[in-house]
């Protein structure tokens, strides 16, 4: 990824700003409009004063999110989750933390409680009226996106119906010829084919449809399930050319006064780049970190269970 983050600013700064690095990194002479951008980014950031009860609370929701998350399940030692309450059982994911620390939202006050900034004023019904909280049902029903959550649903039953149904297997195994294909060879093509589709579609639909028919035909031609799995699954978030293809690249549009052409021109290359960034980790230090030139055991489709 950082890879892929200096090869995605050095593309961009030359396909709009030119090589000129001394102007674009701040250390030319600067112009008149650009000493006056400044000066209206810094008032507009004055105004916005100090930070907020609301703002703080939510900043302390979050980063505290982010705690419970890391330190749920960290691999190197035991997590709160697995001493707590995963012991028989599998009780608490990560879906259980992020609904408790929505719960806090609508618990919260949005201002500050009285008993913590003093009593001012007369002791009336209006002086001691609890404040809102942080989030309430109404603006949740109208603000939350939940074509998203149909979107991924939607996502992991297909995959599972395809999966449970023998789909999965099945396409797998029409897949064989590509036994007599070199292995970096087919790990290129699905890579495009990857990119090319998430562009059209979120990149949770298109894993949750392609990984399991890719595990079931490395299965099937001998090779190992994350020589395919792994490099699909990071080109599946490859998506730069259209608006549709992510709500980062349709905020973008919509506020940017781009067109669409504009983004297809610096997404394709974006696209190729990431493949290429892609299929050189992965034969690289990615067969070294993941043994992927001997096949597992676990994933012979052919072994059975006694």
């Amino acid at each position: 990824m950082m890879l892929m983050l200096v090869i995605a600013w050095l593309w961009l700064q030359f396909m709009y700003l030119g090589f000129n690095f001394k102007k674009s990194c701040g250390c030319g002479s600067k112009s008149d409009g650009d000493r006056a951008a400044y000066q209206v980014m810094k008032n507009e950031y004055k105004k916005l004063g100090s930070i907020s009860f609301a703002e703080g609370s939510v900043l302390v929701v979050f980063v505290l999110l982010v705690l419970l998350w890391f330190t749920r399940e960290p691999g190197f030692m035991p997590g709160w989750a697995t001493v707590l309450l995963n012991q028989e059982k599998e009780d608490v994911t990560d879906g259980t933390v992020a609904i408790f620390m929505s719960l806090l939202f609508f618990i919260i006050p949005s201002q500050r409680p009285q008993c913590f900034r003093g009593r001012t004023g007369d002791m009336n019904g209006e002086s001691l009226k609890a404040p809102p909280a942080l989030l309430n049902w109404e603006v949740v029903h109208e603000k939350m996106p939940w074509n998203i959550l149909l979107l991924l649903g939607g996502g992991f039953a297909l995959a599972s119906g395809s999966e449970t149904s023998g789909l999965s297997l099945w396409l797998g195994q029409s897949l064989e010829p590509l036994k007599n294909v070199p292995n970096f060879a087919i790990a290129f093509l699905i890579c495009l084919l990857i990119a090319t589709f998430t562009e059209c579609s979120s990149n949770t639909a298109t894993t949750t449809l392609f990984l399991p028919i890719l595990g079931a035909m490395a299965g099937n031609i001998g090779l190992h399930p994350l020589y395919v799995m792994l490099p699909s699954t990071i080109c599946a978030s490859l998506a730069f050319m259209l608006p549709v293809a992510t709500p980062p690249n349709a905020i973008a549009f919509s506020y940017g006064n781009l067109k669409v052409i504009d983004m297809a021109k610096a997404g394709f290359v974006l696209n190729l780049l990431g493949v290429l960034c892609v299929q050189l980790a992965l034969n690289t230090w990615g067969v070294a970190m993941f043994q992927l030139k001997e096949f597992p055991t676990w994933a012979n489709l052919t072994t059975t269970k006694p």
